[in-house]
């Protein structure tokens, strides 16, 4: 039995190195992006975090901390098998038309995982989408059903887009793709830039930042480039482009995780820009051997505590299955945390308008499919 299942497993591999063959063989092959150079190169390698041809966290970073390889770690996400890795049923969701929203409302729609429809002074922001869904994507990331009632064609169009980082679950070829001639302007790391343009973008609609860089988008509001704790890659390259925090500073204060493990700099933050109203903070897709580069669910509530901010939306939950834990247990573990705390957790279905000059009252719906 033991065989058959590492047989299975083998298959699997090289099944999927098959269909990342042909999908380099093939037109889209683009979707890997391109790797910097130029005078962009040259501006990554005057950075003090781009060394040896890649940049580094600002603290001694562990990527992976067991010692079984790239190998074994792809056999045992593959064949290890774990309750309720995904759900039975379709995730609750609303198809809200995206188009139809009062752009002078204050609002977000959470699309699913890290992707969002933010409103903020008459401008759209909309953060780190994956709407489109293709092999060899979809062999390890495919969307739940449910998760996946949003598609390109649904949104308006977009006063900036912002991209995190560059992993798959963040920043998508084929939505991307769809939008460009409907975004006015990209926010990316340093390095991301050579990416857009390859997919058609043209160097004014990209605003490259590196960490600490601010840009002014309307008087007295800015996009702040912060430091987070992760890594970049899309295939064979890593950390050839830069991952980031981002915070939306105007009349209110927008704090955008993105992907990235504890590090003291929540309350650095905090400290920088206080009163901050809705922390966009990563939940999910965590695993002890990744505790570095993601967020532990009692260090998650540490760093929304040392942040300080108003109201929270816990996301990068509920759409894929990209790591061992039940589906439902991000969800679970920071609506237990979250009792008695100064900040507000909102839990809002895919899809709901979330007004942020309202107070409104979301149920736990991922119990009711558990």
């Amino acid at each position: 039995m033991i065989f058959k299942t590492k047989k299975v497993a083998l298959w699997l591999i090289l099944l999927a190195i098959i269909c990342s063959l042909l999908f380099i063989g093939c037109r889209t092959w683009k979707a890997t992006g391109r790797a910097p150079r130029g005078e962009r190169l040259k501006k990554m390698e005057q950075l003090p975090y781009f060394q040896n041809g890649q940049f580094q966290n600002l603290e001694p970073t562990i990527m992976l901390t067991n010692k079984n390889g790239l190998i074994k770690n792809l056999w045992k996400f593959l064949v290890t098998k774990y309750p309720d890795g995904k759900p039975k049923q379709p995730i609750p969701s609303i198809k809200t038309n995206l188009k139809a929203l009062d752009i002078n409302r204050d609002l977000y729609v959470w699309l699913g995982h890290s992707s969002v429809l933010l409103q903020l002074e008459g401008k759209r922001f909309l953060l780190d989408p994956v709407l489109t869904y293709q092999l060899p994507v979809t062999l390890f990331m495919r969307p739940y059903k449910g998760a996946d009632i949003f598609s390109p064609s649904d949104l308006p169009d977009i006063d900036y887009l912002i991209i995190t980082h560059d992993h798959w679950d963040h920043l998508d070829y084929g939505t991307v793709k769809a939008l460009r001639k409907r975004v006015k302007n990209v926010v990316c790391g340093i390095g991301m830039g050579e990416d857009f343009e390859f997919w058609g973008y043209t160097p004014n609609q990209i605003h490259e930042m590196v960490w600490n860089d601010s840009i002014e988008i309307a008087p007295n509001m800015y996009i702040h480039c912060l430091p987070a704790r992760h890594f970049s890659g899309r295939l064979f390259s890593r950390n050839v482009t830069l991952w980031a925090s981002y915070l939306i500073d105007g009349k209110r204060r927008i704090f955008i995780s993105g992907d990235g493990g504890y590090s003291d700099r929540f309350a650095r933050y905090g400290e920088r820009f206080p009163n901050i109203d809705l922390a966009f903070m990563e939940n999910g897709q965590y695993n002890m051997d990744w505790r570095y580069i993601h967020l532990l669910p009692h260090l998650l509530t540490q760093a929304i505590d040392e942040l300080g901010p108003k109201r929270v939306m816990a996301y990068h939950n509920s759409k894929f299955t990209l790591a061992r834990h039940p589906w439902y247990e991000p969800l679970d573990s920071i609506s237990i945390n979250s009792q008695g705390k100064p900040w507000e957790l909102l839990t809002p279905r895919i899809g709901e308008v979330v007004y942020l000059d309202e107070h409104q009252e979301f149920s736990k719906w991922w119990e009711e499919i558990k």
